[in-house]
């Protein structure tokens, strides 16, 4: 496939494991600094189903982005609110999200800039504007009486 003749070997040579996301842009271009993102403890530490979620949060995200040709790594505050607006409010999208969803998203988002050091951080789940205020609390507890 694409000049590999030995897929596996090629895998095991850059890290891949079964279930890693590669991000591959519009243009068929692997992007190699989101490659090493999820390669990376910060994003490999997390449960399976946390990753195939942040992984599907930022994917979205970068297509968002780059129909608007605004790459990942140059996304300012404002981009970030958009798409905020965007993803919760906005009925333009048919898809919307509720607040407990964004606040994933939020956090898969803040931890990619992190780790890539962006500054400032084009958004941080830890602000309060960066949060959706419709999000309900999903911790459940049980009291015994």
């Amino acid at each position: 496939m694409l000049g590999v003749r030995d897929l596996p070997a090629a895998l095991d040579a850059v890290g891949l494991r079964p279930g890693d996301p590669v991000f591959v842009r519009p243009d068929f271009v692997v992007d190699a600094e989101l490659l090493q993102f999820a390669l990376s403890p910060e994003f490999r530490d997390l449960e399976r189903e946390s990753r195939r979620n942040y992984a599907t949060d930022i994917r979205l995200l970068l297509s968002w982005l780059w129909q608007r040709g605004v790459p990942w790594r140059s996304a300012t505050g404002a981009n970030l609110r958009a798409y905020k607006e965007f993803r919760v409010d906005s009925p333009m999208n048919p898809q919307r999200v509720g607040g407990t969803k964004w606040n994933r998203e939020a956090a898969a988002l803040t931890r990619l800039y992190k780790w890539a050091k962006v500054s400032p951080l084009p958004l941080d789940v830890g602000r309060r504007g960066d949060r959706a205020a419709s999000a309900r609390s999903s911790r459940v507890s049980w009291e015994i009486t």
